[in-house]
């Protein structure tokens, strides 16, 4: 039997079996990050009382220690991910200054994908504050909502490079029915204002027979 192919295939063995304890040591930072920074995007939109910059900070020791990896995995991506979408809701949603790659302590890659997610993040407060009658406030974050997903089509690069474009193509569609409730829901409040007893007038109405 070749000896010099015996030691070549007991080297490699040595060599995996330190990156597969390489992922299992991750996989169990990778999952509490993403479980973390899941948390704390709900505790947002939720607007729980929660130490944010603390658990940010927390957070960021992980996603550092993630980055470091030599071995990518693609749990890792994900949870530096999250992370990173956690990280800018943040921002976005209590007009902080955005947090930059480096800040996070993520890679850029990550970065760029958790930047759509944080955006797309916006619709929910949108929502809020549609249902709160806040429609001042509601439009000021579309706004926001709509120059930042317009800041983000600088990103053309093919998916091998950065796999954007179908985030892309969502945020679009989010953005754009996010528009069609604002501009429905202003084009009611004026109706309602130029037509005195306008809503009291709707739920009088009869019911149409049957057959009508």
């Amino acid at each position: 039997m070749d000896q010099t192919l015996m030691a070549e295939v007991e080297r490699l063995k040595e060599f995996f079996d330190a990156v597969d304890k390489e992922r299992e040591i991750a996989y169990d930072t990778a999952r509490t990050l993403r479980r973390r920074s899941v948390k704390l995007v709900r505790d947002l939109q939720r607007q729980m009382d929660v130490d944010v910059e603390k658990e940010l900070a927390e957070c960021r020791v992980l996603a550092v220690q993630l980055s470091q990896t030599p071995n990518k995995f693609g749990f890792v991506e994900e949870a530096l991910q999250e992370y990173a979408e956690a990280a800018l809701t943040y921002s976005f949603l209590f007009g902080k200054p955005a947090p930059t790659q480096a800040d996070l302590g993520c890679t850029e890659r990550t970065y760029a994908l958790g930047l759509s997610d944080a955006i797309s993040e916006l619709r929910r407060r949108i929502l809020t504050l549609l249902r709160q009658d806040d429609i001042q406030g509601a439009t000021a974050m579309f706004d926001l909502m709509d120059d930042y997903y317009h800041m983000i089509l600088v990103f053309d690069h093919t998916d091998a490079v950065l796999p954007l474009r179908r985030k892309q193509d969502a945020l679009r569609a989010v953005t754009e029915r996010t528009r069609a409730d604002i501009t429905s829901i202003i084009c009611q409040k004026r109706l309602e204002e130029k037509i005195p007893g306008f809503e009291t007038r709707l739920d009088s109405e009869p019911e149409p027979e049957a057959g009508e």
